[in-house]
C-alpha cells in the first residue's frame, strides 16, 4: 500500500490550526485493509498508554465507515481538543517523543491518507454522553448561517425535535482544502437500532418537512456518512468538549 510519510506526519502529529476559541477537532480519514485495522488500534493503544499519550487532554476517536458513498476512506481518526491553544501546547510537548515516532511508523505502514481537516465547534444539543457509538456526519454548504440555525432552533422546539434521543454537534470547517463543506453536523446515537427507531416516520412529520424546506433555502446538503466507533481514548468527556 502506498505510503505518504510527510503528509501523515503533518496529519497525525495533531498540528495546530487557526480557529475560533473553543472546542474543535482534527480529522484524518484513511484507507486501511480489514486485516490491518487491528494494527491501527494497537498502535493507538500503545501510543496513548505512553508518557506522550498521557499528556493528551482531549478525546481521540477511531471511527469505521459503514456507508460513505464514493469516499475511499475506511476509517477516520478524530482528535478533539478543548481549544486550539491546548492542541498547540500538546504538539510542542510531544514533538520529539520516541513514542510519537513509533506510532507514526506503525500507522503509515498500513494506512493510506485520504483527507485531513480541522473544524471548530459552534453548538451542541441533545443528550451529550460518552456511550454513543453510531455517528452520522452531514456535510453542508451553508450560505445563510443565521437562517439555517433559526430553522434548526425551530425544529428542536417541536415534539419530534424534543424527542431526539442522541446528541448533535454543529461545527464550522476551519480548514478542509478545495471543495470542502462549510459546516458539518455530527449526530451520535447509542445504536443503529436507536437511530432507525427515531427516524421511523420522520419523513412524514410536518414539522420536519418545514425544517427541511427552511434549511435548504439556507444551505445545501452535500452528503452523509454513517460511521461506528471502534474505540476512543483520552480523559475528556464529550460533555466537556461541547459549547453550550
Amino acid at each position: 500500500m502506498r505510503k505518504i510519510s510527510a503528509l501523515f506526519v503533518a496529519s497525525f502529529c495533531f498540528l495546530p490550526a487557526l480557529a475560533a476559541a473553543g472546542p474543535g477537532d482534527h480529522i484524518a480519514s484513511v484507507t486501511v485493509l480489514p486485516k490491518d485495522a487491528p494494527k491501527v488500534v494497537a498502535a493507538l493503544d500503545t501510543y496513548m498508554a505512553s508518557s506522550a499519550g498521557k499528556q493528551f487532554k482531549g478525546r481521540l476517536i477511531l471511527l469505521e465507515h459503514v456507508a460513505d458513498g464514493s469516499d475511499p476512506a475506511s476509517h477516520s481518526i478524530v482528535s478533539i481538543f478543548h481549544s486550539a491553544a491546548e492542541q498547540e501546547t500538546y504538539n510542542k510537548a510531544v514533538a520529539n517523543d520516541p513514542a510519537r515516532k513509533a506510532y507514526l511508523d506503525a500507522v503509515v505502514a498500513v494506512a493510506q491518507l485520504q483527507m485531513t481537516g480541522r473544524t471548530s465547534l459552534l453548538r451542541s444539543w441533545g443528550d451529550v454522553v460518552d456511550t454513543d457509538r453510531v455517528w452520522v456526519q452531514i456535510a453542508l454548504n451553508v450560505s445563510d448561517y443565521a437562517a439555517w440555525t433559526s430553522a434548526l432552533d425551530a425544529w428542536l422546539a417541536t415534539p419530534k425535535g424534543k424527542a431526539f434521543p442522541g446528541q448533535g454537534h454543529l461545527s464550522m470547517v476551519s480548514f478542509g482544502g478545495a471543495n470542502a463543506p462549510t459546516h458539518v453536523v455530527a449526530l451520535g446515537y447509542d445504536s443503529i437500532a436507536e437511530m432507525e427507531a427515531y427516524q421511523d416516520g420522520l419523513q412524514s412529520d410536518a414539522d420536519y418537512a418545514t425544517f427541511q424546506t427552511a434549511s435548504r433555502k439556507a444551505g445545501v446538503r452535500l452528503g452523509m456518512t454513517l460511521s461506528q466507533e471502534v474505540k476512543s481514548w483520552g480523559p475528556a468527556s464529550m460533555k466537556s468538549l461541547t459549547r453550550e
